[in-house]
């Protein structure tokens, strides 16, 4: 039995990823599913005209939204599950989602990460960067990388 280590951003895309990657994997394995909240950062209007930045808002607005975001990827991750037919351990963790999937799969063992692509083109890659890739080529352990394309976008 391996510790599979199941991505979501709680998209339709991403639960059509990872019930791919479970079919393709079996269900005869210990599940972790993880799903990383960035952090929240609120700028504020500039003061002056040579301020190129705006100001964080302030600490308690901060951890609102993040906290809000935290609990709307709890219920992400139990939709996921529920889809899946799998019984899951429940991580919800705050950082940068490529890094903190490579970490998590380092802390909890996992044999296999399982991650969503979108498919986008190497300008769009360039532009945003991809969790996938980076997943790819940093976590500790061997990723199957699922990609679908989102035939709702056209």
């Amino acid at each position: 039995m391996a510790t599979v280590l199941l991505t979501t951003d709680g998209s339709d895309l991403a639960s059509a990823a990872m019930t791919k990657g479970v079919e393709l994997l079996g269900r005869a394995h210990r599940f972790v599913a993880v799903s990383v909240v960035p952090p929240a950062f609120v700028p504020a209007a500039a003061i002056g005209p040579m301020e190129s930045h705006g100001l964080v808002i302030g600490p308690a607005l901060e951890d609102a939204i993040e906290a809000e975001d935290r609990v709307e990827s709890t219920f992400d991750i139990a939709r996921l599950t529920e889809i899946l037919e799998v019984e899951a351990d429940v991580l919800v963790e705050t950082g940068e989602p490529g890094a903190v999937i490579c970490e998590v799969a380092a802390r909890i063992g996992a044999d296999v990460v399982v991650v969503g692509s979108h498919g986008h083109g190497w300008l769009q890659r360039v532009l945003i960067g991809s969790v996938s890739n980076h997943v790819l080529h940093h976590a500790p352990c061997p990723v199957l990388v699922m990609r679908l394309e989102d035939t709702q976008a056209d």
